[in-house]
């Protein structure tokens, strides 16, 4: 990423080339931007996902997360700063485009100690919850292959199968319509939480994950990521 002055031109990118840069909603942000952009954009791309950020950490203080009122409330925030956040919105690309450039704005800002660190890697933490939590289910198996986490939704036949071994060991099941819920096949490695806390069925090296526990592995995985991340900007600055 590069800055500019005051005066500056965009990336003029054709339909296609503009979906192929940002084609969801959410990213776990794996490569930096290449675009120049003016110090003018810089500093408000700051400012308003620092606000963001804000409203996340206030939100989660003041409502249990994931309830309808956490949702409706951070939606509307997330609209005021025009970030992306939902899939299948008309002309998407500079929602993302502005949100990408944003977190590795401030990457740069909260890289600098453990305490920024940390309180940055639990807001986006606590937003990417928010944006998988409604992403439409026909998107989620490309989402996950684009970022790189080989998680592959079983397919019905696997799941009848293995019907009773997955409901009883899966409590995040109780009450839900089991043919309407999901399964990932993942590697045992990646679901060691789920498996220290008896909440997923095992079988042959891999988990058998609903999809309502998925978005637990997502988040460690985005959290270990980021963390690389920051501290490889911090080796970069000093």
């Amino acid at each position: 990423m590069q800055f500019s002055g005051a005066r500056w031109k965009k990336q003029k990118l054709a339909g296609d080339q503009r979906n192929m840069c940002y084609p969801h909603s959410l990213q776990f942000y794996l490569q930096p931007p290449s675009e120049n952009i003016s110090l003018i954009e810089f500093e408000n791309l700051a400012i308003d996902r620092v606000k963001l950020l804000k409203v996340v950490e206030n939100l989660g203080v003041s409502y249990v997360k994931g309830t309808e009122l956490y949702q409706s409330k951070l939606e509307a925030e997330i609209r005021k700063v025009k970030f992306s956040f939902r899939e299948n919105l008309e002309d998407e690309y500079e929602p993302r485009r502005r949100d990408h450039i944003s977190h590795f704005i401030l990457r740069l800002a909260y890289c600098q100690s453990e305490d920024l660190r940390r309180w940055f890697i639990q807001q986006e933490m606590d937003l990417l919850r928010f944006r998988f939590s409604i992403l439409p289910k026909d998107k989620i198996q490309d989402f996950l292959k684009d970022s790189h986490l080989h998680f592959e939704a079983i397919k019905d036949e696997e799941k009848t199968l293995r019907e009773k071994e997955i409901i009883a060991s899966s409590p995040s099941l109780s009450g839900t319509k089991w043919e309407l819920e999901s399964v990932y096949k993942i590697p045992f490695a990646d679901a060691l939480d789920l498996f220290r806390g008896r909440k997923v069925y095992l079988e042959d090296g891999f988990a058998y994950v609903p999809l309502k526990d998925i978005v637990a592995i997502v988040l460690n995985e985005f959290r270990t990521k980021l963390s690389k991340a920051l501290a490889s900007h911090l080796r970069h600055t000093i």
